[in-house]
């Protein structure tokens, strides 16, 4: 069989073999394509063999039997064909066996491949060693080529109905322990609504607008969460410290005035802080506060967090403050922000929580906001798996402030994926700057009110 050799392609890891084990496999029997589905042209490494296995999955695509010649006649259209491209498919076809062996064969063409970019990785990290940029853009840089290798999308292959009840009826099993696989958000009427708490894999997007208590929301859910999971907020309008004074403030139930000023004499003060600082230190929460995050910032601190601490929740806040994503607009750019937001939580099995800007019309009429208020919700909408809107009473331009919805707030489930919708009564103590489940029955609005804020609760 002639097949290239290394002096012709270079030093790099492959196996001109494995390759034509495949190629010949497939062509020998067309059936086999299917074991060997998380193969891509990318991954060989001979130019021919590359073109090859791409035009036998673009005729598979569209239902085309392929064989020798069929597949020749199509690299040929293509203008992919070489001069000894017929007689070489034919020696591929007749140097396997049987194509019973093509998974041993493909793993080999992933392995190679994935080695390849492994040494192109590092040689590209040797030329940013010597490149003007700082030391710590170089780090940063060569971190993220790493963590995107790192990143092995699997794929899952359909499943008999059979096979899964078996896992169905164990899910139920544990269930009936009480081992339930959501992760609690430490609010009641949230985790009601949800089933129990928030999924891996999924993702929520908590809309609000400003002085609503969105970060305050975000931030008691992130505490509630990192007691028992490792939790990861990343921020994009305040810093570290800024968001420590706030937790502060609700860990220790204290002004959170009172805290900014730090006076050395309020022993109060001191005293609460110490014994917030206790709880604080109790949980497995990570901060980033880096601005104008990218989609490939996110992925890259989400798995250096991974690996360093292990990952259960990331939060980001806010949506609109990402930088974009090289689209043609700002619409099309939050399109594959949220849906690549969407992908890193399926690939590292984490539960994802986004906040998000609303439109000032939300401001216009007094009542909660709608789904049409979330500034490009057609791309939010699409990729949630729950859409969740916040409304706090007093913080509403039209509010008249009566003292019965002073520090009343409503959480809207306005989308779910996989569940009800609802209203969650809140408590939002902004002082303190705590969010816990409203007690008792929610305050009531004269009828006049109701009708024109869009049935709000009695």
């Amino acid at each position: 069989m002639k097949i290239e050799r290394a002096s012709t392609l270079g030093t790099m890891p492959y196996s001109l073999e494995a390759e034509a084990a495949v190629i010949g496999a497939v062509l020998l029997d067309n059936e086999a394509l299917a074991r060997v589905s998380d193969l891509a042209p990318t991954m060989f490494y001979a130019a021919f063999h590359a073109d090859a296995f791409g035009t036998i999955l673009s005729m598979a695509a569209v239902g085309q039997p392929f064989d020798v010649i069929a597949v020749f006649d199509a690299m040929r259209a293509a203008g992919k064909a070489e001069q000894d491209g017929l007689s070489r498919l034919n020696e591929m076809a007749q140097f396997v066996p049987s194509a019973s062996t093509i998974r041993r064969h493909a793993a080999l063409v992933v392995e190679r491949h994935r080695q390849r970019e492994l040494v192109r990785a590092g040689l590209e990290i040797a030329e940013l060693g010597a490149s003007a940029e700082s030391a710590a853009e170089q780090i940063d840089k060569a971190q993220m080529m790493l963590a995107k290798l790192a990143t092995a999308k699997s794929k899952r292959e359909p499943q008999h109905i059979n096979e899964s009840l078996v896992d169905y009826l164990a899910l139920l099993n544990d269930l009936s322990e009480g081992k339930n696989p959501a992760i609690p958000t430490g609010i009641d009427g949230l985790d009601r609504l949800l089933n129990g708490g928030l999924r891996r894999g999924e993702m929520m997007v908590i809309g609000a607008r400003p002085k609503n208590g969105k970060t305050a929301l975000a931030l008691a859910l992130a505490r509630n969460m990192a007691r028992t999971y490792s939790t990861l907020f990343m921020s994009q309008e305040m810093p570290v410290n800024q968001l420590m004074h706030r937790h502060t403030a609700a860990a220790g139930s204290h002004d959170l005035g009172r805290i900014m000023r730090a006076d050395p004499q309020d022993h109060d003060m001191w005293t609460a802080v110490s014994e917030a600082a206790r709880r604080l230190g109790e949980l497995r929460l990570v901060h980033d506060d880096q601005s104008s995050l990218s989609l490939l910032d996110i992925r890259r601190k989400a798995l250096s967090v991974k690996r360093k601490h292990g990952l259960d929740v990331l939060f980001v806040d806010f949506l609109q403050l990402m930088a974009g994503a090289g689209e043609e607009n700002r619409n099309r750019e939050l399109d594959v922000i949220v849906n690549g937001i969407k992908a890193l939580a399926l690939d590292l099995q984490i539960g994802v929580v986004v906040l998000s800007q609303m439109s000032r019309k939300a401001d216009e009429h007094y009542g909660r906001p709608t789904m049409s208020h979330l500034r490009d919700s057609g791309a939010i909408e699409a990729a949630a798996d729950q859409i969740a809107l916040l409304f706090t009473d007093w913080a509403h331009p039209l509010s008249k402030r009566e003292a019965a919805f002073e520090g009343y707030s409503e959480l809207e489930i306005v989308a779910h994926r996989n569940g009800p919708q609802g209203l969650v009564p809140l408590h939002f103590n902004g002082k303190y700057q705590q969010i816990t489940d409203w007690e008792g029955a929610p305050p009531s609005r004269p009828a006049s009110v109701k009708s024109a804020s869009r049935g709000m609760p009695a």
